[in-house]
């Protein structure tokens, strides 16, 4: 989710993953797991969410990419297989079918995927959905035209490269009546988690071709968007055509977008809003933790497979040389930045894959204890000027601060560019941007780590805009190892990918990794049955419910 993030520091992600149910050590200890919500619950009213210090980047499934939108698109679209309105414990972190009939049948081969949609779905216009319907989201995503960021995930399906790069023809994709066949390039293990994505949720085979998004369109799932006014509301109705049994409990769910984050606050505290996709106030959580309890009904932490870092621009003359990425390295204090997050914050680290991922292996690289500008100037002596972009929430900016101090302690110039996490995410997302540092973070779209290593660092998936490669790293030998790393299945697979984790960050340092991080929700007090989706890393939207 570009699991992009939690907005308390406005970091991205996506997206989202296969949470291990092991709890994230925080600055001030650990949370007790979240008790079950009652099923019996009350449908009907108006949930009131807001978002905080941002808007919507999109609401189309070709090209959203970040926590608030797959948040909504959750609560909105209809998957072949889909994770379901359940936490981690209950089987919430498991692909089950949800358009589909059943899993896939697999050709001996292993590159061949037969769908078959369950007969007499439609879509909120009453239009039916049929296998076309997820053909043409695999269309839309390989297009050149639609410059989707999933065409790293689509890369392996026959034709989809040569289409996005106007060479061919998408061949790998054939809908026929209810049946749905897929042919990839290679055999791929985790090719069902990555079409289980949002990218891939049904689309009417009519959806235009539109760089820009689509906002406004018929979906499949429990609601539908009913209006988006860029910069100040979403408003999502239940969906009258959905006969699933995923929950549908608010007759409407209306999104405020830009919301102040301290006001909205004390709005969810009052219960004149129900919840905040944006997230809390850092400083905060210690007094909401200690005034509502740890998931004890209003507060919760739950752990996440993600990492916050800065992704630092090797396309730009001043981190264009490994030694001066490393310099920035030894010059970040993690035990600081980690403390702008507040209390449950998460656990510093040095490295990009995520502990709970397979493949991690821990290695000591660079000092997570505190800052060493002295070996910093050592390794690099030149300085350079830094232009550091981060979001304006006020975690961020005080993050921002302390990275600037950090730097310019081991002689760099920092120059801060705020910017709304929307709005940032654009700017860096776009080959050719005049940003050196990106703070930033990715939670896993799903658990493998070719979701980090490759999706966030291969630099032959660079394009001209909606990049979330923020570090334009782009090294023919680890790009090709990245893809042989690719082709791996079970321990050589995660092998690799632990021996890439060190060797990139050791001798190519892209990054600078700070941290391992949760999610922190609070809702308020007219609501109930708050569940948090591990993979996506938020409250399920459709699932809370007003009290009787």
């Amino acid at each position: 989710m570009y699991k992009r993030l939690l907005l308390a520091l406005s970091l991205a992600a996506v997206g989202a993953s296969l949470i291990v149910a092991a709890a994230v050590a925080g600055t001030a200890g650990t949370a007790a797991p979240a008790k079950a919500q009652s099923s019996q619950v009350t449908r009907g009213g108006t949930l009131r969410v807001n978002v905080s210090d941002t808007d919507y980047e999109y609401l189309d499934p070709a090209l959203a990419y970040d926590s608030i939108g797959w948040a909504t698109l959750y609560t909105v679209n209809m998957q072949l297989l889909n994770y379901p309105d359940k936490p981690a414990k209950a089987g919430g972190n498991q692909l089950v079918p949800e358009a589909a009939t059943g899993f896939p049948v697999v050709s001996k081969d292993g590159k061949t995927y037969t769908f078959t949609v369950r007969p007499g779905l439609k879509f909120s216009d009453g239009s039916p959905i049929t296998a076309a319907a997820f053909a043409r989201a695999i269309v839309r995503v390989c297009h050149p035209d639609q410059g989707s960021p999933a065409v790293a995930f689509a890369s392996n399906i026959a034709g989809c490269t040569a289409f996005n790069e106007k060479k061919g023809n998408l061949t790998g994709v054939r809908a026929n009546g209810q049946k749905l066949t897929v042919k990839l390039i290679q055999a791929d293990p985790t090719f069902v988690a990555q079409v289980s994505m949002p990218f891939f949720a049904a689309v009417k085979p009519t959806m235009p071709i539109n760089p820009k998004g689509v906002d406004v369109y018929p979906s499949g799932g429990p609601y539908r968007i009913v209006s988006r006014e860029p910069g100040r509301s979403v408003v999502l109705e239940r969906n009258k055509f959905y006969k699933g049994n995923r929950p549908a409990n608010p007759d409407r769910i209306v999104i405020t977008t830009n919301t102040d984050q301290n006001q909205s606050l004390l709005q969810v505290k009052a219960g004149q809003a129900d919840y905040d996709l944006g997230g809390i106030p850092a400083v905060q959580n210690g007094p909401l933790s200690e005034e509502f309890g740890v998931n004890k009904g209003r507060y919760f932490v739950n752990p996440l497979v993600g990492t916050g870092y800065l992704a630092l621009n090797t396309s730009r003359p001043t981190l264009s040389n490994a030694k001066a990425r490393q310099a920035v390295n030894y010059a970040i204090d993690r035990p600081a930045l980690l403390r702008t997050r507040g209390k449950f914050g998460g656990q510093r680290t040095d490295q990009i894959l995520p502990p709970s991922l397979p493949g991690y292996v821990p290695a000591d690289l660079y000092p997570i204890k505190g800052a060493n500008p002295t070996k910093a100037k050592q390794i690099w002596s030149k300085g350079g000027e830094i232009n550091f972009l981060h979001t304006t929430s006020a975690a961020s900016v005080n993050y921002a601060q302390i990275a600037k101090f950090n730097l310019e302690q081991a002689g760099f110039k920092v120059n801060l560019k705020p910017q709304p996490f929307g709005v940032a995410i654009k700017t860096m997302g776009t080959k050719g941007n005049d940003i050196d540092i990106f703070a930033i973070g990715w939670i896993a779209d799903y658990f493998d780590p070719f979701d980090f290593i490759n999706v966030l660092l291969d630099g032959t998936n660079i394009q001209d805009t909606n990049n979330n490669n923020y570090a334009y790293f782009n090294n023919p030998k680890y790009n090709a190892a990245m893809k042989a790393a690719a082709k791996l299945t079970g321990e050589a697979r995660y092998k690799a990918y632990g021996k890439l984790d060190v060797d990139i960050m050791k001798n190519a340092a892209p990054w600078a990794p700070v941290f391992n991080f949760t999610s922190r929700d609070f809702i308020g007090p007219r609501v109930e049955n708050f569940i948090f989706q591990p993979v996506y890393g938020h409250a399920i939207l459709n699932a809370l419910a007003i009290k009787k």
